[in-house]
C-alpha cells in the first residue's frame, strides 16, 4: 500500500475512533439513566436487579410532577409555533437584503443562540417586573425568544437556496406577494419552518436557565421540577423516569415528523 494510501486509511480509522468516542459520551449516560428508570430497587443500582414500571407510576402519582410534566408539554407547542412564526417573518424580511444593517439584524436574531440563557432569564424577569407581565405569557414569550433563533436560521438557509425566479414568475402572474408566499414560497421552505419548529420544541421542552427565574407557584415546568426534587425531596429513580418520558416523548416527535416528511429532507432543505 502506499503511503498515501496508508494515511487516507488512518485517517478513516482515526474518524472512526473519534466517532465513537463521541456517540459514546453522549449517549451512554442517557442510555443509563433510560435502564435505571425501569429498575424495582429503591436506591440507584447499575445494572438493575430486574425491571418493573414502579417509577413510572409513581411519577404520574405526584400531582406536582404530573402537572409539570403537562405544562411543559404545552409551553413548548405554543412557543415554538410562536417562535416558528417569529423566525420566518425575520427570516424573509433579511434572506434578499444585503449591507451591513441587514447583518447587524441577523446577529440580532441569532444572539440568544450565544447569549447566557440564565442572564437572559435575569434580564426578562426585571422587564417583566417593571411592566407588570403575567407568570405563565412571560414564561411562553421567553421560551419563543429562545427558541426563535433556531427558526430563524433554518428557514433563512432555505430562503437563500430559493431561486428567486419562482417567486418572480408568481408575482409575473398577477399574485401579490401574500399569494405568492402562500402558493409558491410556502410549499418549498415548509420543510425548513418544521426543523426549526422541531428544534424550538425540544429547547423549549427541557430549558431550565431561564425558567427558574420566571416560574412561580401553580407555574412550575419540568426541569425546574426534577431540579427541585433532586435537590430537595427524594428519589432519583422517579428523575430517571421523568428523564426517559423526556426523552420517549422528543424521539416520539422525531419519529412523527420523519413519518410525516422524512428527516433526511429537512436535513437537506437546511
Amino acid at each position: 500500500m502506499s503511503a498515501e494510501g496508508r494515511a487516507e486509511s488512518a485517517g478513516r480509522l482515526l474518524t472512526g475512533v473519534a466517532t465513537a468516542i463521541a456517540f459514546l459520551l453522549v449517549l451512554a449516560p442517557i442510555l443509563i439513566v433510560i435502564v435505571t428508570a425501569f429498575s424495582p430497587t429503591e436506591y440507584f443500582v447499575f445494572p438493575p436487579p430486574g425491571l418493573s414500571t414502579r417509577w413510572f407510576e409513581e411519577f404520574f402519582r405526584l400531582e406536582n410532577m404530573r402537572g409539570a410534566f403537562l405544562l411543559s408539554l404545552e409551553v413548548a407547542l405554543v412557543s415554538a409555533s410562536l417562535a416558528a412564526t417569529l423566525g420566518t417573518l425575520a427570516a424573509l424580511a433579511l434572506a434578499r437584503r444585503h449591507g451591513w444593517m441587514a447583518a447587524v439584524l441577523q446577529g440580532l436574531f441569532l444572539a440568544p443562540l450565544v447569549f447566557p440563557t440564565i442572564i437572559l432569564g435575569l434580564a426578562l424577569l426585571l422587564f417583566y417586573k417593571s411592566v407588570g407581565m403575567p407568570t405563565l405569557p412571560g414564561l411562553l414569550l421567553a421560551h419563543a425568544v429562545i427558541g426563535a433563533p433556531y427558526c430563524f436560521r433554518s428557514v433563512y438557509g432555505g430562503l437563500q437556496s430559493l431561486d428567486p425566479a419562482l417567486e418572480e414568475a408568481g408575482a409575473s402572474l398577477g399574485a401579490g406577494p401574500i399569494r405568492t408566499f402562500f402558493l409558491v414560497t410556502l410549499p418549498l421552505i415548509w420543510p425548513t419552518m418544521l426543523a426549526g419548529w422541531l428544534f424550538a420544541f425540544i429547547v423549549s421542552f427541557g430549558e431550565l436557565n431561564t425558567a427558574i427565574f420566571l416560574t412561580g407557584p401553580g407555574t412550575t415546568t419540568l426541569p425546574i421540577e426534577i431540579f427541585s426534587y433532586l435537590q430537595f425531596q427524594g428519589s432519583q429513580l422517579v428523575i430517571a423516569a421523568a428523564s426517559t418520558l423526556q426523552v420517549g416523548m422528543i424521539i416520539l416527535l422525531v419519529a412523527g415528523i420523519e413519518r410525516v416528511v422524512g428527516i433526511g429532507r429537512i436535513v437537506r432543505s437546511r
